[in-house]
């Protein structure tokens, strides 16, 4: 089950562990704020796009207790691992990895089915070069984009479906006006400081599938003191 060189990291959360490989791309803490911040009602249909190592539909799966979560990655090697680590975890009845892009994949898993649509997508516009390397694919818009992920969630949610997605803060008019061209409505905008004395770094944001107009801004989200440990706030979101 686990592969030379990768190794198995502990989630903290219902003794949860996931395969990494050093010399790939790992998961960030972006993805376990993601996880965090999202709402799952017990019973819900949950696809989470660009699942990368599963991380997020690991974390879903075992928190809310939905009744099932579907993670899409493109990458054949990282969806190999996540569906591996599925199986370290004995959660193969309740998350699938489907490796296939995020566009036009509601033609493979159907349209309107999903009561949740989480991701936590490429952030960075792409070089335009002939190959990428697994982490450029990860972290910039190689083989998707922030738009095309929103039409890919609103084409698989349900009619008041929840969209729940982080990204950089430098993206958020991009955000906010795809969601709006595709009918999810911004419900919810969770703003994330690395410190107090920090600028906003990034941010989650929750959507509406024909939602009404009425977006609600809590105080931001800081992660960590100044000294480097997690604040009280955090450590609440993280369940620590």
């Amino acid at each position: 089950m686990i592969k030379d060189g990768e190794r198995t990291d502990d989630l903290e959360c219902k003794g949860l562990h996931i395969l990494q490989h050093p010399d790939g791309y790992c998961f960030t803490s972006d993805s376990v704020l993601l996880a965090n911040l999202c709402r799952v009602k017990k019973g819900d249909n949950v696809c989470d796009l660009c699942t990368g190592s599963g991380v997020v539909a690991l974390l879903v799966a075992a928190k809310y207790e939905p009744k099932k979560v579907v993670g899409i990655e493109i990458q054949p090697r990282l969806a190999d691992m996540a569906k591996r680590s599925v199986l370290l975890n004995n959660y193969q009845d309740k998350v699938d990895i489907v490796c296939a892009p995020a566009q036009g994949v509601e033609n493979l898993l159907g349209h309107g089915v999903f009561n949740v649509v989480l991701c936590n997508p490429p952030y960075a516009p792409a070089e335009k070069k002939d190959e990428y390397t697994e982490e450029e694919i990860c972290k910039s818009e190689a083989t998707i984009t922030l738009k095309e992920v929103v039409v890919a969630a609103s084409r698989l949610l349900t009619f008041g479906g929840n969209f729940f997605m982080v990204h950089k803060a430098y993206r958020l008019t991009d955000a906010i006006c795809a969601m709006r061209e595709n009918h999810i409505e911004p419900k919810k905008l969770w703003l994330i400081q690395p410190k107090r004395s920090k600028d906003v770094d990034c941010f989650v944001i929750e959507g509406k599938k024909f939602g009404k107009p009425n977006v609600v801004v809590p105080s931001p989200v800081v992660v960590y003191n100044e000294d480097g440990t997690y604040t009280d706030q955090a450590r609440r979101i993280y369940g620590k």
